[in-house]
């Protein structure tokens, strides 16, 4: 194994919040899986808005600097940690997997729980991109959103990760009517993923559009964005229906952390209390992945994995990628993001990569 002939771990470090140029490529000790762990040799990593968000110290739960970041990787089972069983993934193995912490690296660790074997066809790329995206869709969708047949859906940001899952992932539920918000450019990609309904948020008012579409309101409400769209979107939420925050992408304006901007993004936050809601009929209700990994509900994700890959089976799931970056050009795929260009996802390497947008 390549390990054999390595003897350090090239990672891409954050040394300190606040802006991107504080990433740093270093060469730090191979990590010795623990109980219950596998080590995984990476091929592919995802980049997600959480990961941005921590950058620039904002998402809750977030170790402090000096760390690497990285929810999700792809690569080949390089060791195995005291009580995992070996009949079961076998070194050399092509898994991709969910971590905490750890996965823009070239080894990185996760526990064997989060840890799936890759389908024959599936490519290291599309791999690194199923933990997060996929796995929040279907935890908003049919664990918290209590999804059925007959209902209406709004996501925004509808052409990236998660609203690309979320897509493909209301296609196995009967008569769900799905709308989403984007721009312009990215409606052809949403709709493959079976959007019926696409508002361009930046030249309409998407609150206004949805009540001419759907006057009673819309039954779950996927809320990524915050600041005063959190008012918006409990606007647009049915009586009895749920508006689950998945996020804050509004509280990001660009590559460099502003405390002006984060100050009056706060400001402009809902505050409901329990007695509007009670009055109004509507229910609140957020999810954090890293809360999710780190105990709270984790049970769910082995079963709603193996929906994923029966899907992906199926061809009901099919990651979109974006482009690929090597270590090297970090910070061309987090502007990529923080200026909300990507269609699809957006990958890392700690390899050369072989197409880079």
């Amino acid at each position: 194994m390549e390990n054999e002939r390595k003897t350090s771990n090239k990672c891409l470090i954050l040394r300190e919040f606040g802006h991107i140029n504080k990433f740093q490529i270093q060469d730090r000790p191979i990590p010795q899986p623990g109980k219950d762990q596998i080590r995984i040799r990476v091929e592919a990593c995802g980049v997600n808005f959480p990961d941005l968000m921590a950058i620039q110290g904002l998402y809750c739960g977030s170790p402090k600097p000096p760390l690497s970041l990285g929810y999700e990787v792809s690569g080949y089972v390089d060791a195995l940690g005291e009580g995992v069983d070996g009949a079961l993934i076998k070194v050399g193995s092509k898994v991709f997997a969910a971590c905490t912490k750890g996965g823009w690296s070239e080894y990185a660790l996760a526990d064997k729980n989060f840890v799936w074997t890759m389908p024959e066809k599936m490519s290291f790329e599309e791999g690194a991109s199923l933990p997060v995206s996929y796995l929040m869709a279907y935890l908003l969708l049919f664990k918290f959103g209590d999804l059925r047949s007959g209902q209406s859906v709004l996501c925004h940001i509808a052409a990236g990760g998660v609203g690309s899952a979320v897509g493909q992932l209301c296609k196995t539920v009967p008569k769900v009517t799905l709308y989403g918000t984007c721009s312009e450019q990215k409606h052809e990609t949403a709709s493959k993923n079976g959007y019926a309904h696409l508002i361009d948020y930046r030249h309409k008012d998407y609150v206004q559009e949805l009540k001419k579409l759907e006057p009673e309101g819309i039954d779950l409400v996927l809320d990524p964005l915050g600041a005063a769209d959190n008012k918006k979107n409990y606007e647009v939420t049915k009586p009895f229906g749920r508006q689950l925050v998945y996020g804050y992408t509004t509280a990001i304006v660009g590559e460099k952390r502003s405390l002006i901007h984060l100050a009056k993004t706060f400001w402009n936050s809902s505050s409901k209390n329990p007695m509007d809601l009670m009055c109004d009929s509507k229910m609140i209700g957020g999810i954090n992945l890293d809360s999710v990994l780190g105990g709270h509900y984790n049970a769910a994700l082995p079963q709603a994995m193996s929906d994923i890959l029966r899907w992906y089976d199926e061809g009901i799931v099919k990651p979109k990628i974006d482009s690929v970056y090597d270590f090297d050009n970090y910070a061309d795929a987090f502007r990529l993001i923080y200026e909300r260009k990507n269609i699809g996802k957006v990958v890392l390497t700690p390899h050369k990569a072989a197409n880079t947008a």
